[in-house]
């Protein structure tokens, strides 16, 4: 009955599921040839094509529902929009009515796949701006089948279990919104991903999912949809021929101005720490405290009230939380909540059950989100609740880490960041001189979030006033031309400097999943060490340093010429930096970011069977990675005029030899050693040195790569281990999740922007 859903299933589950390796491999192999690449574009533009079959079809408004059909719904569902379930809606609806209904949810069912496959389709060949519109249109199509469902009096089961993920033919809205939300972030606003993980949760209501095609090179007439040679063309966006596909940086599915997304932004602006409640000490409590009360928890694990419960008591206790329920997404049902008398509150029973994978996101889009403020102190809160529920060694976890295995690592190592490691006070060898970001961020309330900020001056802005102005940018984005939209990356939403709430200023760090082990750290640079005492006097620079996560990216994605989802994300974050855009050689203008990446590469994208014909051994390879990788990176200081601090790649963690895995962990550990040797033999040079020594040095060295300057660290995160092949491992009080290290880098990562030979002046 529908042909184009499930041949798109089985074909979504058999070559969908392309891996970065297959795409890197095969554009390495075409360096000097076109064979290796033209095969995967081959492939992506007829997985692309295929979806522009049925969005091309001239008959395809029936494929999208029209507005007075909604309005039918929407009287049809009067009184429950507020209310979330799966409970079918009581009506009376006449049989022609059902029986349009009915072919409108065939319908909608083509047009989500369709605009699935398209957006996956377009994240794999980098075009994001376009791939986030599908993915919006696909939620839209699952939200209203839904809507029209429950009107049927189908009980919709938009189920949370790790079983459904698997029924691809079955509609589940959160698997819908949980895509869009990463296409957000790949498209450079983890913000919209935020309030759209939260929109549903709070059962607000989409757009329709109407299309309106653009002007086609071929005339009106022509509404053959039989044959390839009658297909319409057209140059907007991907070629799909709907307006509204690539024009927004980011599109949004839902209204900036509706109900839901109003409450929602408000409720952040009450997100505060109350110290005025006493009941037992008036003391917030630390890390260290909540780390503790986890472990008491582990050793009762049959409490009467749960987990859930039992952590909200022994905040409570601690000190008052005013956090509306609408944001309070790590609850399940089993916290007694009150509503509150703000308005920006609802009530419990109107809100959707997070699945925990959606949770897991959630976690990672607020933690990581350059927003800081409301945001980072609301995923501080979360972590302490959800690493009460999902200890790594429940079954939960188990299956999260199974089945969702980036999201679990994500959640494990942001835990790690904001938590810290529970050391016993015997075990002084054990001490990590870690800063948990729970204590930088709730123990020091005037520093994220309220006071003055860097800039000295009371942060008096709203939260919820900024998001706002983001939103509405995302929705009155002038529409390009499709000239401006093949030819360049398009103009995107920069972050206003007045809007990062943190006690010092920004410095930016750019990268693989890296960045967060400085995320919210405050750097102290002293400059009285050499000598380097500013005009001002000041003898120390301190500076906080804000994420800007590029999920996944590697050194090979740098390349002007990469095609992939991760070279979008990279550059969309490197324009939305509140820096000076234009291009000058006075250093005053050039900002300083760290950047990192190379890790991904060395664990996974150099070595294995596919190596053998490309190069000629691995060393080989890393070689010409690295280069590459430099050569990028330079272009990029001079096309958006930076200082690039590059961050080594960490020595691998101590593992167990007894898994099966001692071979590649071996190779890996070489393959990093030798990364890091060609970054000291491109950047570390003799004359940096003697400049490191003479006094005043603030002006920047000269090396092969104008503006890139090396944080030679890595040594001193070594750990001499005889069974390793390189003879060391990482020390144990680096490490964070035994791939990423945490904050304790942070006294070598200081002392090395000193030696690195860089400006100084521009830190």
């Amino acid at each position: 009955e529908e042909p184009f859903m499930i041949d798109f299933v089985f074909q979504y589950n058999c070559t969908m599921n392309y891996a970065e390796d297959r795409l890197d491999r095969r554009a390495r192999s075409s360096n000097d040839a076109e064979g290796g690449a033209a095969t995967t574009s081959g492939s992506l533009d007829q997985d692309l094509n295929r979806a522009h079959k049925v969005l091309h079809c001239a008959d395809y408004n029936r494929v999208s529902l029209s507005r007075d059909l909604a309005e039918t719904i929407a009287r049809l569902c009067v009184g429950d929009t507020n209310k979330i379930g799966t409970t079918p809606v009581s009506t009376n609806v006449s049989p022609e009515k059902a029986l349009q209904l009915l072919s409108t949810v065939n319908s909608l069912r083509e047009l989500r796949a369709a605009h699935e496959h398209a957006g996956m389709t377009l994240r794999d060949r980098g075009s994001n701006r376009s791939a986030v519109f599908h993915f919006g249109m696909a939620w839209q199509s699952c939200h209203w089948i839904e809507k029209i469902k429950r009107v049927l009096g189908v009980n919709c089961h938009d189920s949370v279990t790790h079983g459904d993920q698997k029924k691809s033919h079955q509609e589940c809205e959160w698997r819908s919104v949980g895509d869009y939300a990463q296409m957000a972030e790949f498209a450079g606003f983890p913000e919209v991903g935020v309030l759209a993980l939260l929109l549903y949760r709070a059962g607000g209501s989409l757009k329709l999912p109407v299309m309106t095609t653009a002007p086609s090179a071929k005339e009106e007439g022509n509404n053959n949809c039989g044959g390839e040679e009658n297909q319409t063309k057209t140059t907007y966006g991907c070629g799909c021929g709907i307006i509204g596909c690539g024009v927004s940086p980011c599109y949004l599915p839902f209204s900036s101005t509706s109900r839901h997304i109003s409450r929602i932004l408000e409720a952040f602006d009450s997100v505060k720490q109350s110290g005025n409640v006493d009941v037992e000490d008036n003391i917030f409590p630390s890390a260290s405290d909540v780390l503790a009360q986890i472990a008491v928890m582990s050793r009762k694990p049959h409490f009467a009230d749960g987990p859930m419960l039992s952590m909200n008591q022994f905040l409570m206790r601690r000190i008052h939380l005013d956090v509306p329920s609408i944001l309070q997404f790590w609850d399940e049902g089993s916290l007694t909540v009150n509503p509150s008398p703000l308005t920006t509150d609802v009530s419990p029973e109107c809100l959707r059950t997070f699945p925990c994978v959606l949770k897991l996101l959630l976690v990672k889009l607020l933690y990581s989100s350059p927003l800081s403020g409301s945001f980072l102190c609301l995923a501080c809160y979360s972590i302490s609740y959800l690493a009460a529920v999902l200890p790594p060694s429940s079954k939960e976890g188990r299956e999260l880490a199974k089945d969702f295995k980036s999201h679990w690592a994500y959640f494990v190592f942001i835990r790690s960041l904001v938590l810290g490691e529970r050391v016993k006070k015997h075990r002084v060898d054990r001490n990590t001189c870690q800063s948990p970001v729970w204590d930088e961020v709730l123990l020091k309330p005037d520093d994220f979030r309220g006071g003055k900020n860097w800039r000295n001056v009371a942060t008096e802005y709203h939260f919820h006033q900024y998001l706002q102005n983001i939103l509405e940018k995302c929705e009155k984005m002038e529409i390009l031309s499709p000239h401006q939209f093949q030819c360049s990356l398009p103009s995107v939403i920069i972050y206003h400097p007045t809007a990062l709430s943190t006690p010092y200023a920004p410095l930016y760090v750019v990268g693989d999943s890296h960045v967060l082990s400085l995320a919210w750290q405050t750097i102290c640079i002293d400059l009285s060490e050499q000598n380097l005492g500013t005009e001002g006097g000041m003898d120390k620079v301190y500076r906080t340093a804000f994420p800007f996560p590029a999920t996944g990216i590697k050194a090979w994605h740098f390349r002007s010429s990469t095609q992939f989802f991760t070279h979008y994300n990279l550059h969309a974050l490197l324009q939305r930096l509140p820096v000076p855009m234009t291009k000058t050689d006075s250093a005053k203008n050039r900002v300083t970011i760290i950047l990192s990446a190379g890790e991904i590469d060395c664990r996974e994208g150099i070595g294995g069977a596919l190596l053998q014909g490309y190069y000629t051994d691995c060393n080989d390879a890393v070689e010409r990675t690295v280069t590459q990788y430099l050569r990028s990176v330079s272009e990029i200081a001079e096309e958006y005029n930076l200082q690039v601090l590059l961050m080594p790649v960490a020595p691998h963690a101590y593992r167990s030899e007894k898994n099966g895995k001692a071979l590649g962990r071996a190779k890996r550990r070489h393959r990093c050693w030798f990364w890091n040797e060609i970054l000291r033999r491109n950047l570390k040079h003799e004359k940096a040195r003697q400049l490191i020594d003479s006094p005043n040095h603030h002006y920047a060295t000269k090396n092969s790569y104008n503006n890139v300057f090396l944080l030679d660290y890595e040594e001193k995160l070594r750990h001499p281990d005889r069974n390793s092949p390189v003879g060391y491992v990482l020390n144990r009080r680096y490490n964070a999740d035994y791939t990423h290290v945490n904050s304790a880098i942070v006294p070598l990562l200081e002392r090395s922007i000193l030696e690195s030979g860089c400006d100084m002046t521009l830190i």
